[in-house]
């Protein structure tokens, strides 16, 4: 199974889940299971956006983007963390307009509501299983996600069934709950993408400086910079060698140290510049 029919499946359950619970909002007034659909809804808006992500990065590289199309997927990351704060403030927002107001009970609501809530279990066990299968990242940040939507509606209906029984105040209480578990979601998300989007280097630097100049030839390290386009690292590296040193020994040089970052570092794609001492 791939990641694009993973996300299609996954949208599908998201827009179901989605209706279900605007629907019990609807019909018991409470702001928390409300607040809870449009949490759902912003799930559905990152399954469509991580697919188009998904498409778009495994592109091949063209004239306007030599180094490929992975950054798409941190650019969706944090596209959805956006999206996420700005739910998170009108959750928040609603939640304080509607201080106080009746919340009415239902037992169908609340049967439906369970199932909601072990729906969105299973979902996020069944994408941790393929995100660990398919070595994806985005997947793995997904489930997560879907985890979030779990705890997110243990605690509206907690919040709902306290707020039936006449503590009326409570449902805006886990309204907020809600709100502040969405924003804490964004920010992990922003960590997440951030790094990748301003090409932070996040391998250990000094590491690397330390296993190249082990290497035959290999005098001293001059410069080392790396980055990550969201699938894969890339680096540069500049090393000083004996000036006696011919063309094909530095060429199975830069070969060695190649395999090195590959096989040590994780770092797919890598230019090695050599410079003989002076």
């Amino acid at each position: 199974m791939k990641v694009k029919t993973i996300l299609v499946i996954e949208g599908l359950v998201n827009l179901i889940v989605m209706l279900v619970k605007l629907m019990v909002g609807m019909a018991t007034h409470s702001t928390a299971i409300l607040a809870d659909a449009f949490h759902s809804l912003t799930d559905m808006a990152n399954n469509v956006i991580a697919w188009f992500a998904v498409n778009k990065s495994e592109q091949p590289p063209d004239s306007d983007h030599q180094y490929g199309h992975q950054k798409f997927i941190p650019l969706a990351v944090f596209f959805l963390a956006t999206l996420l704060c700005v739910v998170s403030i009108e959750v928040l927002l609603e939640a304080i307009r509607r201080y106080g107001e009746p919340v009415q009970k239902s037992d169908i609501g609340l049967v439906v509501m369970i199932a909601v809530l072990a729906i969105n279990l299973v979902l996020s066990l069944w994408q941790t299983y393929w995100a660990r299968r398919l070595k994806s990242t985005l997947l793995k940040a997904d489930a997560s996600h879907t985890w979030s939507d779990v705890l997110t509606s243990v605690a509206v209906i907690i919040g709902w069934q306290l707020a039936a029984n006449g503590w009326y105040w409570l449902d805006t209480v886990f309204a907020v709950v809600i709100a502040i578990i969405v924003f804490v979601l964004a920010y992990k998300l922003f960590v997440q993408s951030i790094p990748i989007l301003v090409d932070k280097s996040l391998l250990d630097q000094a590491l690397i400086v330390k296993r190249v100049s082990e290497l035959e030839h290999v005098i001293r390290v001059e410069q080392v910079r790396t980055r990550n386009t969201g699938a894969a690292y890339l680096a540069d590296i500049t090393i000083v060698v004996p000036a006696s040193l011919v063309l094909i020994e530095s060429h199975q040089l830069a070969d060695r140290i190649e395999k090195v970052l590959l096989e040590e570092f994780n770092i797919e794609d890598a230019i090695v510049h050599i410079e003989p001492q002076h």
